[in-house]
């Protein structure tokens, strides 16, 4: 670990800052939005409008990483993040619940970048070997975004500008996104990003990346990653309160949750050297299995908890596997085209997942959505299988 790249360590350091927006928004999206909105089917939709602007950006994002560089880039989202944090606690200070959705839907298009942040890492490595490492260590960085983003509900009390604790929550995220911006502008090294070289071949079509039966897989384990993480997470808090469990009982299994999905990257890397990539998002889907098998068997908060540890942990495998499979489906003068292309994918099912969580939630129960979610990960297992036999 300790020949890993600078700006590896870097990016790592800097999660704490600008991730903690996403936990944030899981932990208090749906109850802000609920409490702004008379109809319960709109809950979830300021968790869903981050994830879209996630989606939406995933292209010009790329673009624009290309034209100015990684580091500059990073440091612009950053700073309009740690703006459109300041405009939704304004928002739920006044009770505005659209402007609290756009709010959302902006710092997502900001946090298009924080998901880069793992293919800069790789671009600064010497070997492929090192891949798995880099992104595990970055991704590493997001344990305390775990625990930091929902405990901006706390610590928000210590910049108590509005009257309301959700607003103050927002002023700290804020806060945290300007000194986010400022390491970025202080200590990364910047990253040739040239899509091109004198060495580069010709640059293939999308119908033709796909040809490659690895491409699905990869982009298959981190789509079933996030959409199914995304479809149980969101509704957790809101299920929870369903069942009785008050806001700090929620707190505490949302973070950690998040914790899970970052903590087993300490390891994920010796994991992938003793059993390898194709094994790993296979034991991501068992993993799966048993957060829905956990969920099935009570209501309790321990349930609740143990459910979403085993989503957090099958959401790493899954998700490391996917990135570390994706380089070896395109050359680099490539690489910001299917970079683009598996991000866009993503986070498009995360964002239906999110949406489909509060409509699901109310209308069918939190039962029926551990069922449902099984069938994506039957699919992604008979693509595992079948892309290993190839």
């Amino acid at each position: 670990m300790k020949n890993l790249p600078w700006n590896a360590w870097l990016l790592a350091t800097v999660q704490p800052f600008v991730l903690s927006v996403g936990a944030l928004n899981v932990f208090l999206g749906g109850i802000i939005g609920a409490s702004l909105h008379d109809s319960p089917a709109y809950a979830t939709l300021p968790v869903t409008t981050l994830i879209l602007g996630v989606s939406l950006n995933v292209f010009p994002a790329a673009k624009i990483q290309r034209l100015i560089g990684r580091k500059n880039a990073f440091i612009i989202a950053a700073i309009v993040s740690s703006l459109a944090a300041f405009f939704a606690s304004w928002n739920i200070e006044q009770g505005h619940f659209w402007g609290f959705t756009l709010s959302t839907f902006i710092l997502g298009t900001q946090l298009s970048y924080v998901g880069q942040y793992r293919f800069a890492a790789i671009e600064s490595c010497q070997t492929p070997s090192q891949h798995p490492s880099v992104i595990s260590l970055v991704l590493v960085g997001g344990i305390a975004a775990a625990w930091l983003g929902p405990e901006l509900l706390n610590l928000g009390q210590m910049v108590a500008i509005f009257d309301s604790e959700y607003a103050n929550a927002y002023v700290a995220l804020g806060i945290l996104e300007a000194v986010g911006a400022c390491i970025l502008a202080v200590a990364m090294k910047p990253l040739d990003v040239r899509e091109t070289d004198s060495n580069s071949g010709p640059v293939r079509t999308i119908p033709q990346l796909f040809q490659q039966p690895i491409l699905w897989l990869a982009i298959g384990s981190g789509l079933t990653a996030y959409a199914v993480m995304a479809f149980l997470m969101t509704a957790t808090p809101l299920a929870m309160s369903e069942h009785g469990h008050d806001i700090q009982n929620a707190k505490w299994v949302i973070q950690s949750h998040v914790m899970a999905m970052y903590l087993p990257s300490l390891i994920t890397p010796l994991i992938i050297k003793r059993i390898g990539l194709y094994k790993l998002i296979t034991v991501g889907c068992v993993v799966f299995l048993g957060c829905i098998v956990v969920g099935l068997a009570g209501h309790s908060v321990h349930h609740y908890w143990w459910a979403l540890v085993a989503l957090g942990i099958g959401w790493n495998f899954l998700f490391i596997g996917g990135t570390s499979l994706l380089p070896q489906t395109y050359q680099p003068h490539e690489r910001f085209k299917v970079q683009a292309v598996n991000d866009f994918s993503i986070t498009t099912f995360q964002a239906a997942g999110s949406l489909g969580a509060g409509i699901v939630l109310f209308s069918q129960g939190w039962t029926w959505m551990l069922i449902a979610s099984l069938f994506p990960i039957a699919l992604l297992m008979l693509l595992n299988f079948s892309v290993k036999k190839v």
